[in-house]
């Protein structure tokens, strides 16, 4: 049978251009589009504790005695808004909405499946109080959610979990706790650590405001207010109203001001717990990998901000190695669509293989599968870090030059970037803030960077801490745009690693459990890390590093707080003292690794 046959059996008119033609076999076995869609809304169902949660179901719409297999979509976001009738709008774009991001439930149902969507407790019309994102409580509430789709009378038992971002990044955590009906997951953006989402490397990222504003609450309490006593909550306040970088804003001193602290509740706990801890290992997979126990597909894109480019590879590499697991990078942040379709087929033919037991052809490719941008070429690989990877150190050097080769002379002057504070008369322009850059020279041929990031910076900075972020950027030649920022890493100086050890290019040993103030003057080599990516910087274009104290991103709802204090940083580009950025260079690729 030709492909264009067995794409029509299900009910595509293309080719996603992620699936390979070598690998085709199995998708007319795929179940085809072939049903009708009945909603059941406002089910009442109870979780353990006895709170009762509203629930829609999407289902089958037929007389025949068939048990399907169920999807759960569970985040905060409220259950009524995930199927709204719109077209899928790109990320940034003013209409865009955030929040739709279940997935394409109507055509999963079309093709077989039970979609269960839940209304948490606390939010829209559910019992309870709200705990904020991934809790314990949230985890246990999913779980509960998974047993009860699985003994609904039409389904066969088996349950799967779609839905992106918060609907993906909970999946793991509930799949640690091994619901037994939970038989596969699917998770577009993955985040491995939730600390280092909200605070890369300790600089504080204000991510988490949206949410709180963007989940329907009707009841809600941190966790903060029920783990703490008042005495131990009100000391924590204080402690972190006395940071001069929080007291600048009047939005973060505000919420920390409120008695009791119930105004923006998850924030408040974001807000409270500004070095990583229990808070965070509770909502974070990066903690016991190893607990989950069912196949994982794992998707990452590539984005400049937050762990979503970190999280798939950590799963990928870690944990239990006997699961299987598959992982795919297919498109950059900025093109994402919301509702979210452009994995729609995978899912399918992922769920299909996993609970109906349909050989797809899924498992027969190889186990990665990246999207190289530069040339915007689909490939496949094995491993992560690539084990063809030639690991290239590109020195920072006087004058702004990167270069592979190193200083020659001792006596080289430092660059200096003078930080000043936004709050007293400095840039907080998108493209103003004060920065250094680096640049090699003209590219004289492709270059391929695919893989993980660490900067090794030799600084001096004249306070007891500050905030570092570096900015990976391919630089088109004159008159051909902006440098685009590839990927970004950031460090707060008092979480810089004391410990010194024999480190693999890829690690970092830097403690985020608590602040170790900086001596002024005191040359420190910091090591940041850098998100993963997979570019080629094409011939005639430049490799940047750039450098400087916050990104003022057009994002208005995750801004890196800036330091309130002048800044004088003193980096090191002479022969002693080596900063670089240590590259994932990838020398070739075979060309049966490319996707047709």
């Amino acid at each position: 049978m030709e492909n264009k046959e067995k794409l029509e059996i299900v009910g595509l008119d293309e080719k996603p251009k992620y699936w390979d033609e070598r690998y085709m076999d199995g998708i007319e076995k795929m179940t085809p589009r072939m049903y009708d869609v009945l909603k059941e809304e406002d089910v009442r169902m109870q979780v353990r504790d006895g709170v009762t949660l509203a629930v829609d179901i999407y289902r089958p719409d037929t007389e025949e005695d068939i048990k399907f297999p169920g999807l759960v979509a569970f985040s905060a976001y409220g259950k009524s808004i995930q199927t709204m009738d719109r077209i899928s709008m790109q990320f940034k774009t003013v209409l865009f909405d955030h929040t739709i991001e279940a997935g394409d439930i109507y055509e999963y149902v079309k093709h077989g499946y039970i979609v269960v969507v839940p209304d948490p407790r606390g939010i829209g019309k559910s019992e309870g109080a709200w705990d904020g994102l991934y809790g314990r409580q949230e985890q246990e509430d999913c779980y509960d959610v998974i047993e009860w789709t699985a003994a609904l009378p039409y389904c066969n038992g088996n349950i799967g979990m779609i839905g992106i971002s918060y609907f993906s990044i909970l999946q793991p955590v509930v799949a640690a706790l091994q619901p037994p009906h939970l038989k596969a997951i699917m998770m577009v953006e993955v985040v491995d650590n939730m600390y280092h989402h909200n605070y890369p490397g300790g600089v504080f990222v204000n991510r988490s405001f949206m949410y709180t504003d963007f989940c329907p609450d009707v009841n809600s309490m941190s966790t903060a207010e029920r783990t703490y006593t008042t005495e131990e909550l009100k000391a924590r306040i204080e402690k972190r109203l006395s940071d001069p970088d929080i007291n600048h804003s009047a939005l973060y001193s505000g919420i920390l001001n409120c008695w009791p602290p119930r105004n923006q509740t998850y924030f408040f706990d974001m807000l409270l717990h500004d070095d990583d801890s229990d808070f965070w290992r509770e909502r974070s997979i990066e903690s016991h990998p190893e607990d989950i126990k069912v196949p994982m597909y794992l998707i990452s894109e590539y984005y400049e901000l937050g762990r979503f480019s970190q999280g798939p590879f950590f799963l990928f590499t870690h944990g239990d190695m006997s699961v299987p697991r598959k992982l795919a990078a297919p498109e950059e942040h900025d093109a994402l669509h919301l509702p979210h379709r452009i994995m729609t087929p995978e899912y399918l033919r992922w769920y299909d293989y996993w609970l109906k037991g349909i050989d797809t052809g899924v498992m027969d490719e190889p186990p990665m599968k990246l999207l190289v941008r530069g040339i915007n070429k689909f490939r496949y690989e094995y491993e992560w870090p690539l084990a063809r990877t030639q690991w290239t150190k590109y020195y920072l050097r006087d004058g702004g030059l990167l270069s592979t080769e190193k200083e020659k002379d001792e006596h080289v002057e430092p660059t200096v970037l003078n930080h000043k504070s936004p709050y007293e008369g400095g840039s907080n322009e998108t493209y103003a803030v004060p920065n250094v850059v680096f640049r090699t020279p003209v590219l004289e041929e492709d270059v391929e960077v695919t893989g993980p990031i660490v900067m090794h910076l030799m600084c001096a900075i004249d306070k007891t801490d500050a905030n570092f972020t570096v900015m990976l950027n391919d630089v088109p030649p004159e008159g051909e745009g902006r440098p685009l920022n590839l990927v970004t890493g950031n460090l707060r100086a008092s979480h810089r690693g004391l410990e010194k050890k024999e480190l693999k290019p890829w690690e970092l040993n830097n403690d985020h459990t608590r602040k170790v103030p900086v001596v002024p003057g005191e040359i420190n080599e910091y090591t940041i890390e850098i998100m993963n990516t997979s570019n080629v910087f094409r011939k005639g274009h430049r490799i940047e590093v750039e450098v400087k104290n916050y990104d003022a991103n057009p994002y208005h709802w995750m801004v890196q707080l800036p330091n309130s204090q002048d800044i004088e940083y003193k980096i090191f580009v002479d022969s002693v003292h080596n900063s670089y950025i240590n590259l994932p260079i990838i020398p070739y690729s075979d060309e049966e690794q490319w996707i047709r």
